[in-house]
């Protein structure tokens, strides 16, 4: 991150500003918008786009470079289910939004409490020994739930507790408000995942009718862009949670998360969660799909969730947990394996293992251009960037 006083031509009254409304670095500053600096009481329209255009320039964001030179530091954290974690490349991945949208008792806040714990494992064993800004717009957020998951990872549940900095949100405004106070804590207390639950529940209780779409439209635009702004600013993950809701498409229908667009277009990644039967009660069964990402395939799993957060079994084995996850991390580490390359999941796996590849070895030494004949759907080019991660 580069400080705001190496900005050409700031001064500290623009710095104080500036951080009191939530900008603390030159990338921050440098993201932001023409219109959102001007609208702060001190800041003019030339002295605002002077200085995110001499922060841009700072930051070398004014020029066009080979994307041979582009760097990638995303990192991931782990779910709780390895088998969510493989469809998604790794688990919730930093420098994005991942928006996670179901019905009722899918899955989402047992997901977003398990974030909360795995987010400060150590590095090497599914976590980024970071903190959690948890914004809760329906009052789910549960102590005791985090205390069991804790348990669960053989963590102390007061350290897990004092690095969850959790706030109740009344409103739409209140929500607004405190994503951009969210981005203070950030940096201060080494925040590596933001999660909102729900990012639609109080805008949609709002802005009722067709004739409020536009400004709830509008408002909604305005806090995914903040959360995409941080995401990359701070390389940190964001989760949001959203509803569901009956679509009607010709003689069909089926659910959908809302919000429309704006949602779709803003969040990078976007997981659908489904519930096993017609009744959710009837199992604790679930299937995490994936609907949209960069360069994810449109996979799915299936998970469970427990009382002690998000697992691939339905049982929780609390006395042999810690031994186990510990077993786990130290065989990844010890091999590389086709499981840990970003873009293999386990459809693909499968395809792979029927035409004999189930190395990484093997990966390494095969053609792209004729292992792609051989896989429908994929690119000589996708093929190539799984090879590149493979270590030397």
């Amino acid at each position: 991150m580069t400080e705001l006083k190496l900005v050409k031509g700031i001064q500290a009254r623009h710095i104080k500003i500036f951080i009191e409304n939530g900008i603390t670095t030159a990338e921050a500053l440098a993201m932001s918008g023409f219109k959102s600096i001007t609208a702060m009481d001190g800041i003019g329209e030339a002295t605002s786009k002077k200085l995110i255009w001499n922060a841009r320039s700072a930051l070398g964001m004014t020029e066009f470079k080979s994307i041979s030179k582009f760097q990638e530091n995303h990192e991931f954290i782990s779910t709780g289910s390895l088998n969510f974690n493989a469809i998604l490349g790794g688990g919730i991945e930093t420098g994005f939004i991942t928006e996670v949208f179901g019905p009722f008792k899918s899955g989402k806040t047992n997901l977003a409490h398990t974030l909360c714990v795995t987010t400060q494992l150590p590095k090497g064993k599914g976590g980024l020994s970071g903190a959690v800004i948890y914004i809760d717009t329906e009052n789910t957020f549960s102590k005791e739930k985090i205390k069991r998951i804790t348990r669960r990872f053989g963590l102390k549940p007061e350290d897990v507790l004092s690095h969850i900095f959790h706030a109740r949100i009344y409103s739409s405004d209140h929500q607004a408000q405190m994503i951009l106070e969210a981005e203070k804590l950030v940096k201060e207390k080494n925040v590596r995942l933001i999660i909102l639950d729900s990012l639609m529940a109080l805008l949609r209780a709002e802005y009722i009718g067709i004739g409020m779409l536009p400004q709830r439209q509008a408002t909604l635009n305005q806090m995914i862009h903040a959360l995409s702004r941080i995401a990359e600013s701070y390389n940190i993950a964001i989760l949001v949670t959203n509803q569901v809701a009956q679509q009607i498409k010709g003689m069909f229908s089926g659910i959908d998360a809302i919000g429309g667009n704006i949602v779709a277009h803003g969040c990078q990644i976007r997981v659908m969660l489904k519930t096993k039967g017609f009744a959710a009660n009837n199992s604790l069964e679930r299937k995490a799909i994936i609907v949209d990402a960069p360069d994810l395939p449109p996979e799915d799993c299936q998970f469970f969730i427990t009382p002690a957060g998000i697992a691939d079994t339905e049982k929780i084995d609390f006395s042999s947990m810690e031994e186990n996850i510990e077993a786990k991390f130290v065989m990844a580490n010890d091999e590389f394996t086709l499981e840990k390359i970003r873009g293999i999941g386990k459809n693909i796996m499968k395809k792979l293992e029927q035409i004999g590849i189930t190395t990484t070895e093997q990966l390494k030494d095969i053609n792209p251009d004729d292992l792609a004949k051989d896989l429908p759907g994929i690119s000589s080019k996708k093929v190539k960037e799984w090879i590149e991660q493979i270590p030397a």
